[in-house]
């Protein structure tokens, strides 16, 4: 039942890699983890049917929501291996979550896509399994922890011709940013910063998010977002990680778990990106992204906070209230369902996807080894 299109951010040709709520994006997701109970479990008709491998994320909460409310999707089935979630899914949902892993749910139910939630250096083999299965995916970010693995990611969407869509969601929430950028209301972008800093709330994280070989490095986890934003807003690709470093601090209990992560790219024309993000912000006080711009005539700063300031030269500078920036599209998953469904352009396309998981990958790998100069490798899609 579903369609593959064209799509409108980029070429049609997919080679290398490379008014709303004025809520923050965190408060915006934290908002959306409720009851679910309208999900049409199993409904039959033309709805894309849609399996969950994996409940170890907050973040899957928001996307069945999404899913409850729109009539082009039935959640069919859940799978997750640990007691507890299993539970916590079933009083959540009103459903026994029937599988223990993604093969079970892949082998016992006709899909047509699949979410993936799992633990982070589990979700690449997960979705290795989804696209050898014929299904396309969606996945919290990160997609995957090793680069083998989103190289065979990329190979079998581009076999199969299947949609890799992961949830990166800078774009929805600061697009009419991004549209007066690419229009040039600061001339030729030369340079981007951005800075994701988090709250830890130890808490509440599960006990495998501090297991190394598990979450896969802070880079990784984190820089995902805004990496893919500035991808977006120069319409250029990453050519190199020029240097990452990382670091393991704040938290005693658990000495390898890494708190804070910075990374500078080089982009392909010369501009160069510096992207910070870390796990450090003091309990109590509120998190935030900002990314600054400079270009050849003015500069601009993001906040989630505080919208867009934007300063070209010789004009007055101007200002966007947060609620002036959304997309149309709420989601990354709305976009994926209406791809499928309709045929509708999404904001990011599977080789966007994949570009944004390689320059994370990469930078993770630039920090534990300690190369410089690190080349984008060229991956087909």
């Amino acid at each position: 039942m579903t369609r593959r299109a064209k799509t409108a951010s980029q070429a049609p040709e997919r080679r290398n890699l490379t008014q709303k709520p004025n809520l923050s994006r965190r408060e915006f997701l934290a908002s959306s983890a409720l009851t679910l109970g309208g999900i049409a479990w199993g409904a039959t008709g033309a709805r894309l049917r849609i399996g969950v491998a994996g409940l170890k994320h907050g973040h899957v909460y928001h996307v069945l929501k999404l899913a409850a409310k729109d009539p082009r999707v039935s959640i069919v089935a859940l799978a997750d291996d640990d007691e507890q979630n299993r539970k916590e899914g079933e009083r959540v949902f009103g459903k026994p979550v029937r599988y223990a892993n993604h093969r079970e749910l892949l082998e016992s139910e006709k899909l047509d896509a699949v979410v993936v939630c799992e633990e982070f250096g589990r979700r690449g083999e997960v979705a290795i399994a989804a696209l050898r299965a014929g299904k396309h995916v969606f996945s919290d970010k990160p997609l995957c922890t090793r680069l083998e693995e989103l190289k065979s990611i990329a190979a079998l969407a581009g076999e199969k011709r299947l949609e890799v869509h992961v949830d990166f969601s800078l774009r929805h929430f600061w697009a009419r940013a991004a549209s007066l950028l690419q229009q040039g209301e600061i001339g030729e972008i030369v340079g981007c910063t951005f800075a994701g800093p988090h709250a830890l709330n130890y808490e509440r994280r599960p006990k495998w998010y501090f297991s190394p070989d598990k979450h896969g490095g802070v880079i990784n986890d984190l820089m995902g977002h805004g990496v893919d934003f500035v991808h977006w807003i120069t319409r250029r690709r990453y050519a190199e990680v020029l240097s990452a470093t990382r670091a393991c601090v704040g938290l005693p209990q658990h000495p390898a778990f890494e708190t804070f992560g910075d990374a500078t790219y080089r982009l392909e024309g010369g501009a160069s990106v510096f992207g910070h993000v870390d796990y450090l912000v003091p309990a109590g006080h509120s998190t935030t992204w900002k990314c600054g711009v400079i270009g050849s005539k003015g500069d601009a700063v993001l906040s989630e906070r505080d919208g867009l300031c934007l300063r070209p030269a010789g004009a007055a500078e101007r200002r966007l209230a947060v609620n002036e920036l959304r997309a149309d599209s709420p989601h990354p998953f709305t976009d994926f369902v209406s791809l499928l469904t309709e045929g509708a352009a999404p904001l990011r396309t599977t080789a966007e996807s994949l570009h944004g998981s390689l320059a994370t990958l990469l930078a993770q790998q630039a920090a534990e080894t300690g190369k410089t100069r690190v080349p984008f490798p060229a991956i087909k899609l």
